[in-house]
């Protein structure tokens, strides 16, 4: 019974259950109390396991582990020295390298908590040197970290394209572009604070000498980018394939060229993917449970005609998704909601006109601000942690980034070529 699994959903999130055990056991309550419950319980075997057996999904262990030696590994200081020495310099610029580094390094790591943490303990000594506020520079942080998530590789965009039944090429190559937008518009509004309150008081000269050896020294890491983005989007290898040669490069990297990770920090990036991997697999089987409850109680298509009355058009349907995700997106993580509504809402999408990987972008975008909102961002909790700031204090600081995170945001959903460009031109989408 649908009503059954909402007040299950609420009240288990109010007692403060984990997520994967809310998805869980509200498909199961609601399935058993409608009819013939106990014979569809087998079934839930069956939904775990097909849902969690996808290859593609071999990739999320791997760009985790990839982001982790990275991030252990110093090469976010390496890139920081390279975007603070090209685009650093002057009143604002400082802030403005932090989001161009946080986007570039997630094109390394494939991971915005550890863009946050690893660019955090880099910079926020030198921000607040250069008269930024810790507040200002924590929130900062937290955005530029988020702004990133839209670079592949990404696992939100994998769980979208195997969920959705789209391609994971042509979604990474529809996110650069969003991903430029997102960051232009927070380095305009971050240089125009910085202005308007002169933070940022250290001239930083400009010497070729030390750009050309900044630049030298990160041509290993942002290797990596090419060898991720060209080999997917040129057909090389598969999403899957690329996270293991991305393993191996970056293990490369952190032991013979940077030399820059200990055996112990080694064993604690195992752990640390290990854990992160089995949450987010034990998230996927939970809510394919629950996806399949809401399929046998005909929710789906009972929401389909439901929008087919109030948002029959392009436009509105668009808003009301955006709406659905921010609201869902300010009590949750945003992941049960990829799993539960994307396989539901893409052929309305299609059915209304609209490209699946624009639909898959702009949905990514949303989930993308969220990193970054509180009370549940995952991106602002760890840019806290990093610069021991209590949440509350962040929040008057962050409601402008975030603001314009929502602007940009609406541009890339009611401008689809921003997003479609790239994979047109690559061949990707006919």
């Amino acid at each position: 019974m649908p009503i059954a699994i909402g007040i299950a959903w609420l009240v288990l999130m109010y007692l403060g259950v984990p997520i994967a055990f809310v998805l869980g056991a509200s498909a199961m309550i609601g399935v058993l109390l409608g009819p013939d419950g106990f014979d569809v319980l087998p079934a839930f075997v069956e939904q775990m396991f097909s849902a969690t057996s996808s290859f593609n999904f071999l990739a999320i262990p791997l760009f985790v582990f990839t982001g982790g030696v990275l991030a252990e590994g110093g090469i976010a200081k390496i890139l920081m020295d390279l975007a603070t020495i090209t685009i650093g310099r002057g009143r604002g610029g400082m802030g403005a390298s932090i989001v161009a580094s946080a986007m570039v390094f997630h094109g390394v790591s494939g991971s915005s908590s550890a863009d946050a943490a690893a660019i955090g303990k880099v910079t926020i000594p030198t921000l607040r040197a250069q008269g930024y506020p810790l507040p200002f520079s924590v929130a900062l942080l937290a955005t530029a970290g988020a702004t990133g998530t839209l670079i592949p590789p990404t696992n939100d965009l994998i769980l979208i394209g195997i969920v959705g039944n789209m391609s994971i090429a042509g979604l990474f190559a529809a996110g650069i572009l969003p991903a430029c937008v997102n960051g232009l518009g927070l380095m305009a509004l971050v240089v125009y604070i910085s202005w308007r309150r002169r933070y940022g008081n250290v001239t930083i000269p400009f010497s070729l000498r030390q750009t050309i050896v900044a630049f030298l020294k990160a041509i290993p890491a942002l290797f990596m980018i090419v060898i991720i983005l060209g080999g997917i989007l040129g057909g090389v290898f598969t999403p899957t394939e690329a996270a293991s040669v991305a393993v191996f490069y970056g293990l490369f990297l952190a032991f013979v060229v940077y030399r820059s990770i200990t055996f112990a920090q080694f064993l604690g990036i195992f752990r640390s993917t290990i854990e992160l991997s089995g949450m987010v697999l034990l998230v996927i089987a939970m809510a394919a449970m629950l996806g399949y409850a809401l399929t046998i109680f005909q929710l789906p298509h009972e929401l389909g005609r439901l929008l087919d009355s109030l948002a029959p058009g392009k436009v509105l349907f668009l808003l009301f998704v955006q709406i659905c995700f921010y609201a869902i997106g300010t009590c949750m993580d945003t992941v049960p909601a990829i799993l539960i509504l994307i396989p539901i809402l893409t052929p309305m999408a299609v059915a209304r006109g609209i490209e699946p990987i624009h639909f898959g972008i702009l949905v990514e975008c949303n989930v993308a601000l969220h990193l970054a909102c509180p009370p549940v961002g995952n991106v602002l909790f760890t840019a806290c942690a990093v610069g021991n700031m209590p949440l509350e204090l962040v929040i008057k600081p962050i409601l402008p980034m975030i603001g314009i995170l929502t602007v940009t945001m609406l541009i890339i959903t009611y401008v689809p070529d921003i997003a479609m460009y790239l994979p047109r031109l690559l061949g990707l989408v006919d």
